[in-house]
């Protein structure tokens, strides 16, 4: 394959550029304001068969539909229970993608042979104007190698797959960050299926009930393998109020360390660090880019400072859980 083109979403040309490659059945990562997304043409199964090869994703692993507008869920799902009415009138265009049953004739590929299909609405304007223009719907799982850290950036996207796509449209860092979060509404109650930007919290207030705690979903979705979101380079949680005894004892002699600290500044056995914010959305925000610089730094190991398990770091928790080979919390 040619290497990969560049696009620039703020160019009209460049989007219909992008358009037309998906309408030809072929790959373009897109913006979105999660992370980016590896796009086919959803209504083109070779298209979203080639989605699994070049991410060396394993068919089975469900995709999440991004449509343009909520009129469009209808073609996928076999009805709109009144949940997702309110959640889509809350929450639509953003981090918010819901789980709902499908229409018969969903390939499995979409849905890795559930009774469930994923759909959300995406809130990045370049990849709403891309579908507008294409007149069809995308899958656009993270635009990564799987099982390595999501891209945030168009040089991140090209970093793990340049040759591998036709295209990347450039649409600037992602405002969120991590993914969206998952709603599973095929039950009789609505469950959080991946936390995300979008708390429980919100949720509750938007339906005005209490989701019981600790069910799970009725399916495998998105991002609930047990590794996922990963660096290449070897990676360790420490919580805070042992970071600094602990840092010497997960680290050995001679190694380069690379430290992604939010509230304990690392000693000189540092070779690199990063700071990241305390408010949880921004921490959220910064925390691929910064593993992702890590993992560019050419350093031995990986120590993070685990933020606080509380509520507002749920998302947050539930990508470090799956990034850290091991967590001391």
């Amino acid at each position: 394959m040619p290497a990969t083109i560049k696009l620039d979403a703020t160019q009209s040309a460049d989007v219909e550029k992008a358009a037309s490659l998906l309408l030809a059945g072929h790959l373009v990562a897109v913006p979105t304001e999660t992370v980016y997304g590896l796009a086919a043409d959803a209504s083109n199964e070779q298209a979203v068969r080639k989605v699994f090869e070049a991410k060396q994703r394993p068919v089975g692993h469900p995709l999440i539909v991004h449509v343009a507008s909520p009129d469009r869920v209808r073609l996928w799902v076999d009805h709109l229970p009144e949940t997702a009415r309110q959640l889509i009138k809350a929450f639509w265009p953003g981090p918010l993608t819901l789980l709902l049953p499908k229409k018969s004739g969903v390939s499995d590929f979409i849905t890795g042979g559930n009774p469930g299909v994923a759909v959300r609405m995406p809130a990045h304007p370049a990849t709403l104007a891309t579908m507008e223009q294409l007149g069809r719907d995308l899958v656009a799982p993270s635009a990564n190698p799987y099982g390595r850290i999501s891209p945030t950036t168009a040089e991140h996207v090209l970093a793990g797959l340049s040759g591998k796509i036709e295209a990347v449209l450039d649409g600037g860092d992602c405002s969120v960050g991590i993914e969206s979060t998952i709603v599973d509404l095929t039950g009789d109650t609505p469950v959080i299926a991946r936390p995300g930007q979008i708390a429980q919290s919100d949720i509750e207030a938007c339906l005005g009930i209490t989701l019981a705690p600790g069910k799970s979903a009725s399916q495998a979705v998105p991002g609930s393998v047990k590794r996922h979101y990963q660096p290449v380079t070897p990676t360790v949680g420490v919580a805070t109020d042992q970071f600094a005894r602990l840092l010497p004892e997960v680290t050995s002699a001679g190694e380069k360390i690379g430290v992604i600290w939010w509230q304990s500044p690392p000693d000189e056995r540092a070779s690199e660090a990063i700071m990241l914010s305390a408010d949880p959305n921004e921490y959220a925000r910064m925390l691929y880019t910064a593993m992702h610089s890590m993992d560019k730094a050419n350093v031995d190991r990986i120590v993070i400072e685990l933020p606080p398990r509380e509520s507002q770091w749920l998302a947050v928790h539930d990508r470090l859980g799956r990034a850290c080979t091991e967590q001391f919390a």
